[in-house]
């Protein structure tokens, strides 16, 4: 039993969760990075168009960084959460 008492096959199964969680998030990640990508180049694009194209460009280009950044948090948060179940696994047996 865990310093909780929670059994193995609780800790395992909250693992399996949790990876899941990380692969789906993983993969929202590249998608959200190739959304920051098209918005610089459409930044780029704009920057010989009138100023309020270039303002809106930019605008969506920071928005897309900061929806990748919070996604790149999330997933760290739930590395930390997979190693903290992988360390309460590993003092339970």
């Amino acid at each position: 039993m865990t310093r909780d008492g929670r059994g193995a096959q609780e800790v395992l199964a909250d693992q399996f969760r949790i990876t899941a969680q990380l692969s789906a998030l993983t993969g929202e990640y590249h998608r959200l990075l190739q959304q920051v990508a098209a918005a610089g180049f459409a930044r780029q694009m704009a920057e010989d168009a009138a100023p309020e194209t270039l303002a809106l460009a930019q605008c969506a280009e920071q928005a897309a960084k900061q929806t990748a950044e919070t996604c790149a948090l999330q997933i760290i948060d739930l590395e930390k959460r997979l190693s903290a179940l992988g360390r309460e696994l590993a003092a339970s047996t």
